[in-house]
């Protein structure tokens, strides 16, 4: 039987578990069925969403997947009007559009 102190991988922490956190690497269409799941009503009507926690997880989920969409389609309309973005990152393209949504030409049309 290992114990902490043989090293078993794991390093104890003073940390409260409250305050540690978890990440998850799920593609895009596994992220998608996992919001849509937990927005699914139960036989009683309830969704997951009536538990604080879950709700809180869940807008963060949501908001990923918001964001990886959003950089998908400003690289697409980029790429559509003949910029090349094969050497950005994701993060720099969400700076970029970013930059072009707070500027006033959208107020214009």
């Amino acid at each position: 039987m290992a114990t902490i102190e043989q090293g078993n991988g794991f390093t104890p922490s003073v940390e409260a578990p409250q305050k540690r956190t978890v990440a998850l690497e799920l593609s895009v269409p596994e992220a998608e069925a996992l919001r849509a799941w937990l927005l699914t009503a139960t036989n009683d009507g309830k969704t997951a969403l009536d538990d604080s926690m879950v709700k809180a997880a869940t807008m963060k989920l949501g908001a990923s997947i918001d964001l990886i969409s959003a950089v998908v389609k400003v690289r697409e309309e980029l790429e559509g009007a003949g910029f090349d973005t094969a050497d950005m990152t994701d993060e720099e393209v969400e700076a970029l559009g970013r930059k072009i949504s707070e500027t006033s030409l959208h107020r214009l049309t």
